[in-house]
């Protein structure tokens, strides 16, 4: 089995790119805080939608959400927790909680929610 032409056939089907933020410990002045940082910036990947958004009233505005999954590069560390950015035919998607990827030679999937004002 070629991976290598697998990864390669794969990859042409990512149309989107997405950044990857982490909370990550600094010091500032003596005191240790945590701060939002990018891990990764315009990185190649494919957003497939596998739940249909389902919207709930709010006290102002409703609430929306749906599962999404990311396909991306095996090598791209992702850790539990982060919040991701993905442009994908020109809309803008922010997703969370996102859960363990399940990494595999060719690539790596990584289970997301989507959530917005309805």
């Amino acid at each position: 089995m070629n991976t290598s032409l697998q990864r390669k056939i794969l990859e042409k089907t990512y149309e989107a790119i997405c950044t990857i933020k982490n909370m990550k410990s600094i010091k500032v002045d003596g005191e240790t805080t945590t701060q939002e940082t990018i891990v990764v910036e315009n990185q190649p990947c494919a957003l497939s939608h596998s739940s249909n958004a389902h919207a709930k009233q709010g006290s102002v505005h409703a609430e929306a959400s749906q599962t999404v999954k990311l396909f991306l590069a095996p090598e791209v560390e992702v850790k539990p927790g982060s919040k991701i950015t993905v442009v994908q035919h020109g809309r803008t998607y922010k997703l969370e909680a996102s859960g363990l990827p399940a990494v595999y030679s060719t690539h790596q999937e990584i289970n997301l929610i989507e959530t917005g004002k309805a």
